[in-house]
């Protein structure tokens, strides 16, 4: 958490000569900054990259943002039928400007939607919104693509995935569904296994009409969706973290992609990703 104060001064809305000051740094540190981390009011673009696939539908980071995923299909030109799976390198952590393509491979369904992992990079997930499945993976190198083997796979509650995501446990994963524009709330009873996954009757409308992504803050505090109607992104508040009956919708954004797909967070929230198949990009927000 960022300070608020320096040797117990409140330092909250501090000018000089009558200018804001917007942030504090002591070595090199922030020490304080006018910027909230995790809220898109703040988001500024910043700069964006094109994609591997022409028809992108989701993103992700490995731990650490050295690593950037890209789901969506006919990648260097492979029109097999089969969706494929980007991995890039990033020399500056969470900078894509300083991403490169390093491996593909082809998912476990066709009309793959969405991909998230585990904690430790040991299992991957993906969405197929035509065979409404839910596949799991084990990744004997973590975080790398291409050590990636197929496990086992689950029905969706959704009539069309279009998003999921896990809370920070692995105790629970939620899907977004354009179909009925819901998202659901899924109990897994065996951390990250969605073998033991059980849906618990809770779930929440979306803002969007067609809904493309979910995301969550740090601290299951703040739900993100991201949508195609309006192209929009939008932040709610959790009153009871990770609980989608206690859902509130907050503000929302324009997005940069006029047909917006996947969204991301960086690890502390001062950077913000969208992907789009309108113009193949991945696009980079700083707060």
């Amino acid at each position: 958490m960022i300070p608020t104060s320096i040797d117990g001064t409140d330092i909250t809305g501090a000018t000089i000569d009558g200018t804001e000051v917007q942030e504090i740094t002591v070595d090199g540190d922030v020490v304080f900054s006018a910027s909230e981390p995790f809220n898109i009011e703040d988001a500024t673009f910043q700069t964006s990259i094109n994609t591997q696939d022409q028809i992108p539908t989701g993103i992700a980071w490995n731990d650490d943002g050295t690593r950037l995923y890209e789901v969506g299909r006919f990648a260097d030109g492979n029109f097999d039928g089969v969706d494929t799976l980007s991995q890039y390198s990033v020399s500056s952590p969470y900078d894509i400007a300083t991403a490169t393509f390093q491996n593909v491979i082809d998912t476990q369904g066709d009309a793959t939607e969405a991909i998230a992992w585990n904690d430790d990079g040991t299992r991957l997930y993906e969405a197929d919104r035509v065979a409404k499945r839910i596949y799991q993976s084990t990744v004997s190198t973590p975080f790398d693509i291409s050590t990636a083997s197929f496990q086992k796979s689950i029905n969706t509650e959704s009539e069309t995935v279009r998003g999921i995501a896990w809370n920070d446990s692995g105790t629970r994963l939620y899907e977004v569904d354009s179909f009925f524009d819901d998202i659901f709330q899924i109990d897994v009873s065996s951390a990250y296994d969605i073998g033991t996954a059980t849906y618990n009757n809770v779930s929440t409308p979306t803002q969007d009409g067609n809904p493309q992504d979910i995301a969550w803050n740090d601290d299951g505090t703040r739900l993100y969706e991201i949508g195609s109607t309006s192209d929009k992104i939008y932040q709610s508040s959790v009153s009871t973290p990770y609980d989608l009956s206690t859902v509130t919708f907050q503000t929302s954004i324009n997005t940069q992609d006029t047909f917006p797909t996947g969204i991301a967070w960086n690890d502390d929230g001062t950077r913000l990703y969208e992907v789009g198949s309108d113009s193949d990009k991945i696009y980079q927000y700083t707060l």
